[in-house]
């Protein structure tokens, strides 16, 4: 009797399945419609819903679209990834098409559905209870051999610090490394690092880049590398310190984690800069295979790595924190454990291995010997890394690296700043009140993110300014509300130069702004930029001066664009308690009209989430003076 029940069952849902399928691949037609298990399974997951299950919307990356005719869409941008001409957006087609070509005999090996989509079949031979005899018989040795070669046993996600030399790394990067059992202490080299990111052309430029990764212009992919790659590209090339959270994974999580990545290969996804990036396609590798966990839906608009990190560790993800120092991180801590004189020794002996022989050289102890040599040969490894190779900078690094030998050295400890996940949020809104030539005004501003010069510097780049979507509206007690100003990108670099290292100091600015004149204002758009240089004072106070160049829209200028040249001189001190600024700049434009502006600012920290922030300014323009000072209370969130 229940065979005669499921005969009739499958002949009567196959007039309902005909409909659901017909994008799909046919039945190969070998196989009895009436009797085929196609049929069967089929039906038995439609009972189930299993198209409406978490696990299967997150194995097709489905996400809420009210665009879409279903309401869902796959962020998966590639049709090789479905096996339904629906598949983006009809879970349940691809569902149907899936189990059809469990069963195919169409595809053999590598290429059959057991093979291809690894995880999908696992979790549905689970679900439907499915007898692995009715299906055909595949080896699927092209994933056994890459999974042996990965051998992987547990998971660590990877953040290599922001840097701001590279358009695509200034809010930082994070990747996966997977390491196989009972991994030594530094073998983890060996490991295989997960990386996702934009695949862009080789002859983009750094603004068509910045452009075309906020619009979706490139394809996003992920890819497979030793880590040793990884430390070689973001330790040494890129001079990024990079933080390692081991995670908590099962091993069977690993591996159902990896099988997925397996059906990921070679597959396009949309890629936005801000939101659908590396970050947020890790979370939802870690969501897959961990469904309790809530890590995607925390980002409405903005996926910032920094935040990524937390947000797993709020989840209580992560067992241990490990830090590795960049090379040029170990550089600093190296040069600021000698004396001034022993400095100018060790750069004076990277130039030339004579100064071994030198009077100087010989005064200093045995202990202290070694720090310079072994400082000078760091130095000159580093700058081996930077320029071509020449036959003398190797002579003089063996000549360093013989005499290091027969000196007493110790192992160098770099102090770990504090890790990132610690510092304040990367999103921000003030109120504050302030006054201008007497004119009082309140004053709203909010920052989607990311960070500045005077917020608190915990777990952040010292001196590195990144913000976007910066904006200001005011409210005058005579004129009511005025939109101050939007910073769209808003970049500022003070690197500080020293014997061994001499880095640019930089910035950009482009949005928005209101403009006072002696009896009016008015809103200009601007680009404006600068280079130069920034020198060490005290470990903690920097000087720094550059040339700069604006370019204003002005309605109240003769041309559309009008063009200015000018210049910046400032000081920033970071201290406990909070940071103070004092900048002065000035422009000078090609139709005569000029203005120079002079500020100080500080921040007070209250908590890493909390501050005040106190500005005084004084401008100078060619019909008028303006003073201002405003008082607000800053929240990060």
């Amino acid at each position: 009797m229940p065979q005669f029940i499921v005969l009739m069952l499958s002949v009567l849902l196959s007039f309902n399945l005909h409909a659901q399928t017909e994008n799909s691949q046919p039945i190969s037609s070998h196989v009895s419609p009436v009797s085929s298990p196609v049929l069967k399974y089929q039906g038995l997951a439609i009972e189930m819903k299993l198209a409406e299950e978490q696990t299967w919307l997150a194995l097709l990356h489905f996400h809420e679209d009210s665009f879409s005719s279903t309401g869902y869409s796959s962020y998966v941008d590639d049709p090789d990834f479905f096996y339904s001409k629906e598949g983006d957006t009809n879970s349940e087609a691809e569902l149907l098409a899936t189990i059809e070509r469990l069963f195919s005999q169409e595809e053999t090996g590598n290429e059959q559905a057991q093979c291809r989509f690894v995880f999908r079949y696992q979790w549905l031979s689970e679900q439907l209870s499915i007898d692995p005899k009715e299906l055909p018989a595949v080896d699927c040795a092209d994933y056994k051999q890459w999974r042996s070669e990965v051998n992987a046993h547990s998971a660590s996600l990877i953040f290599p610090a922001s840097t701001l030399n590279s358009p695509s790394s200034m809010f930082g990067h994070t990747l996966l490394r997977f390491d196989p059992k009972d991994i030594d202490d530094g073998s983890d080299w060996l490991s295989y690092a997960l990386n996702f990111g934009a695949n862009v052309d080789s002859g983009d430029n750094s603004i068509f880049f910045a452009y075309r990764g906020l619009a979706g212009g490139y394809p996003g992919v992920y890819n497979m590398m030793r880590y040793f790659e990884k430390i070689k590209e973001y330790n040494r090339m890129e001079n990024r310190d990079m933080w390692e959270y081991k995670l908590n994974l099962t091993p069977e999580e690993v591996d159902l984690m990896l099988a997925h990545v397996w059906e990921l290969k070679d597959i396009n996804f949309d890629y936005f800069f801000l939101d659908e990036n590396c970050s947020f396609r890790l979370l939802e590798l870690m969501e897959l295979v961990r469904p309790t966990v809530n890590l995607t839906n925390q980002f409405s608009y903005a996926v910032i790595p920094t935040n990524t990190v937390r947000a797993v560790i709020q989840e209580d993800m992560v067992d241990e924190i490990r830090f590795r120092p960049s090379e040029v991180s170990s550089l600093r801590s190296r040069i600021k454990a000698l004396s001034n004189e022993q400095q100018a020794l060790a750069r004076a002996l990277a130039d030339d291995t004579q100064v071994l022989e030198s009077d100087s050289f010989k005064a200093l102890t045995v202990e202290e010997q070694g720090k310079v040599v072994q400082l000078a040969y760091s130095y000159l490894r580093y700058e081996q890394r930077q320029t071509q190779r020449s036959k003398d900078m190797a002579k003089r690094s063996h000549k360093l690296l013989l005499t290091l030998n027969k000196l007493p050295t110790q192992a160098l400890e770099v102090e770990a700043p504090e890790s990132p996940e610690n510092g304040h949020e990367t999103s921000m809104i003030a109120y504050g009140v302030g006054e201008r030539n007497e004119d009082f005004y309140q004053q709203i501003n909010f920052r989607v993110n990311y960070h500045d010069l005077l917020d608190n510097e915990l777990g952040y780049l010292r001196g590195a300014q990144i913000m976007f979507a910066n904006s200001e509206l005011r409210y005058y007690e005579d004129a009511g509300f005025k939109f101050n100003r939007f910073d769209l990108i808003d970049i500022n670099s003070i690197s500080k130069r020293n014997l061994f290292l001499t880095p640019l100091s930089w910035r950009v600015n482009v949005g928005y702004e209101r403009v006072f004149s002696e009896t009016d204002d008015t809103g200009v758009l601007q680009v404006n930029a600068g280079a130069g240089h920034t020198y060490e004072m005290t470990d903690d106070i920097a000087f720094y001066g550059l040339l700069t160049a604006r370019a204003e829209h002005n309605e109240d200028f003769d041309y559309l664009v009008e063009p200015a040249f000018g210049s910046a001189i400032g000081l920033l001190n970071n201290t406990s308690f909070g940071a103070q600024r004092i900048d002065v700049n000035g422009y000078k434009f090609f139709n005569g009209e000029y203005r120079a502006k002079a500020e100080f600012n500080q921040n007070f920290n209250l908590s890493v989430n909390h501050a005040l922030r106190v500005t005084l300014g004084y401008e100078w323009h060619k019909d008028d003076t303006f003073s201002e000072m405003l008082a607000s209370y800053r929240y990060y969130f």
